[in-house]
């Protein structure tokens, strides 16, 4: 079993047990079948969860617990309503930005809703819901790590004593730098999943929304990228204790570096940096030689808007065009 699968087999039964617990009802439950990613079928269910206990407070939906509620109960719920939620939630604290992706999944339900023929809802509500979030690429500069913060993120991860943290850490800073990856995607990396000898080196992964193996596609590397893998090899060809061979990269255990393994690198090292910023990173330095079309294959995105839109920050080098004008 890859790395992913194993993921989504863990999600799934993670996903399977709030239900459980929670009693959902079954045709509810159908909803989140249609979601591939078992991970982000938690994600909506969260959101779902809570607007559903807001409308049972609120006397909306007249239940007391989510195993009552019935399909005919969604007859009673109006877009008003769902407006509502959306500026308390903003006015309790969340942002406009987690709330524009939460309109986005209560569409995406009452789309369901409205399909489903154990349901009787007729229109899709949130059509008509007046509340405006901010899309995420309004974030772009938050998103962009600072070259002060990168090189901080370096310094201190030097001044680490234990080699074996201080090289990882390291090659693993620099791999994201030179491949764009998201840190699902370098924590299922396989031995067999590395084509340094090629004349551009590159790697293989299963991306985003994708969960077969044959689903795999090159991502090229950059020279100080494959340059890191190469070192790793090297020393990792020298550790003892590797209880998974298949893993290119491991923690001290000899075990497979979980997302949360480096997700925790950056939460110790990164001055508010994180994995996600370094893909922005790459991408609007990518995108800066000129090649959107290369950038959008590298980040593996549908099209180049999602790309120049979503990832690429304009002001990206023009500090001293700016000053100079």
């Amino acid at each position: 079993m890859c790395y992913k699968d194993e993921v989504q087999r863990k999600n799934g039964d993670k996903l399977q047990r709030r239900f459980e617990e929670d009693s959902v009802p079954k045709f509810i439950q159908t909803y989140f079948i249609n979601i591939k990613s078992k991970k982000g079928a938690i994600n909506y269910y969260i959101a779902i969860k809570d607007l559903l206990l807001w409308l049972m407070d609120k006397k909306i939906i007249d239940k007391t617990s989510l195993k009552d509620i019935t399909p005919e109960d969604f007859y009673e719920v109006e877009s008003e309503d769902v407006t509502l939620y959306l500026d308390n939630k903003e006015q309790s604290g969340m942002s406009p930005t987690t709330l524009e992706t939460r309109k986005n999944i209560f569409s995406s339900f009452w789309k369901y809703l409205k399909r489903t023929k154990k349901c009787p809802v007729k229109e899709n509500i949130i059509a008509d819901v007046s509340y405006k979030g901010i899309s995420s690429n309004n974030n772009l500069i938050k998103k962009f790590p600072s070259e002060t913060q990168l090189k901080n993120m370096e310094e201190k991860i030097m001044k680490k004593k234990d080699e074996f943290i201080r090289i990882r850490n390291l090659i693993i800073l620099r791999v994201l730098k030179g491949t764009g990856l998201r840190e699902s995607e370098l924590a299922g990396l396989d031995m067999s999943d590395l084509y340094l000898n090629e004349d551009i080196p590159y790697i293989k992964t299963i991306r985003k929304g994708k969960f077969r193996e044959r689903e795999a596609v090159p991502v090229y590397l950059t020279g100080d990228a494959a340059s890191a893998i190469n070192e790793w090899l090297e020393y990792r060809n020298i550790l003892k204790s590797i209880t998974n061979e298949d893993a290119v990269f491991i923690n001290k255990n000899g075990k497979r570096l979980s997302e949360y393994n480096i997700q925790s690198i950056f939460t110790t090292y990164g001055d508010g940096v994180t994995p996600h910023m370094i893909r922005h990173w790459y991408a609007t330095v990518m995108a800066n030689t000129g090649n959107l079309a290369f950038t959008q294959q590298q980040l593996g995105h549908s099209s180049v808007n999602t790309t120049v839109n979503n990832y690429t920050n304009g002001i990206y080098g023009m500090k001293d065009v700016l000053a100079n004008m």
